[in-house]
């Protein structure tokens, strides 16, 4: 009985360990690539502390609409990196009725907006993500946005988000893990 308490215990500081540094912040190191060099990426210039508020778009959209609903979806995450439901909810609201046209994104948006639990709201802005990936398809004329990704989003199956910059703000766990991601892919 001893011998099976002792490794169950073990196994769990093993298990807790794990899952507090695969996102622990790390200052980047000049040496060779690691492969998830950029899982940590904190910028020199930015803190971890106050109110994020946000990247400036550096791209420029072929149609206003989409840029638009882009820009509320950006707002949307800004709020999940503050954990801020009320936020959401309201940038939620504006961007369901500006996406009228896309259905899928207006009901989305819609039940984020009716909600007030932020962990319900961040499930939520996971569909989002992916009802946005055919519309940033194609559409910008010129800079670039940034496919994220977390691997310990809702409970370590990881899950993705789009962003104006290379640096990591988390929608998924706000200050909790704020620069646990990486960039996946580069939307030109």
């Amino acid at each position: 009985m001893k011998r099976n308490l002792r490794s169950l215990t073990m196994l769990s500081l093993i298990a807790g360990s794990l899952v507090i540094f695969s996102c622990k912040n790390e200052e980047n190191k000049d040496d060779a690539p690691q492969p998830m060099q950029n899982e940590m990426h904190q910028p020199d210039d930015q803190t971890t502390t106050g109110e994020y508020g946000g990247d400036k778009l550096e791209a420029e959209f072929k149609d206003e609409n989409t840029a638009e609903i882009y820009n509320l979806y950006v707002e949307i995450k800004d709020a999940f990196v503050n954990t801020d439901a009320e936020a959401a909810g309201e940038k939620a609201a504006e961007l369901a009725e500006k996406a009228g046209e896309n259905e899928e994104i207006a009901a989305i948006a819609t039940t984020i907006a009716e909600s007030d639990d932020v962990k319900k709201q961040r499930e939520e802005f996971s569909k989002l993500t992916v009802a946005m990936e055919p519309v940033l398809t194609d559409a910008l004329e010129s800079g670039e946005i940034y496919k994220q990704y977390c691997p310990m989003a809702f409970e370590g199956k990881g899950d993705y988000w789009y962003s104006n910059s290379k640096d990591i703000f988390n929608p998924y766990y706000g200050d909790k893990m704020l620069k646990c991601g990486r960039v996946e892919a580069t939307i030109q």
